[in-house]
């Protein structure tokens, strides 16, 4: 977790050590453009540039604008909160954008899984990401199902929150996700039901993948 007291030569040194595809920085963390600038100069991995703050959209979009003109590659956008204009502004200031969906309460039917999925493809992002609250181990079936039958045809993150949806968490790469999340460690997660990265890779490790 990045918050504005964070060494970022201590964090790159983490980073460093655990090698991961990419590093997620929730900007709503840090009131200091400062530390934006340093992380995105140390950088080792591509940088996904996240703002869940409760702000108005105008300051949202300076924010990650600021990002990616300092070398943020990835964009997290929220479905319920983004528009055509926002994700064409940010991509082409050469940001990739992520489109989210979140749902804190449950792990909606396929079908409704569809619906949001066809609503971000609308806005012509880059990657899908749909994340739901596992309240049943068949939530899990659920998501990875989904996965499996629409990850070939489009660049898709989904996994259920909740201790109970972490089997959607590890497995979804199996199933075609573009990639999951994991947090540097133990104690650092920023959702329930995250693993470690050593936690996740020892669970791959013991699944052969």
């Amino acid at each position: 977790m990045v918050e504005d007291g964070t060494n970022v030569d201590s964090l790159m040194k983490q980073v460093a050590s655990k090698k991961p595809d990419l590093l997620e920085i929730r900007l709503d963390r840090l009131h200091r453009r400062e530390l934006i600038e340093e992380i995105a100069n140390r950088k080792l991995n591509p940088l996904i540039a996240t703002d869940r703050a409760s702000r108005s959209a105008r300051e949202s979009l300076e924010q990650l604008s600021f990002a990616v003109s300092e070398g943020f590659d990835l964009v997290d956008l929220d479905l319920s909160v983004t528009d055509s204009t926002t994700v064409k502004r940010l991509k082409s200031e050469g940001a990739e954008i992520i489109l989210s969906f979140h749902d804190y309460s449950q792990t909606p039917p396929r079908e409704e899984l569809t619906r949001v999925l066809e609503a971000e493809k609308r806005l012509n992002g880059d990657i899908c990401k749909i994340v739901t609250t596992a309240c049943s181990p068949r939530d899990n079936l659920t998501i990875l199902g989904f996965l499996e039958s629409e990850a070939p045809k489009v660049r898709l993150v989904s996994f259920a929150m909740g201790n109970g949806g972490v089997p959607s968490r590890v497995l979804s790469p199996l199933f075609g996700a573009e990639f999951t999340f994991a947090s540097l460690a133990a104690h650092s997660g920023t959702a329930e039901g995250q693993l470690s990265i050593d936690a996740l890779r020892s669970a791959w490790q013991i699944l052969g993948f």
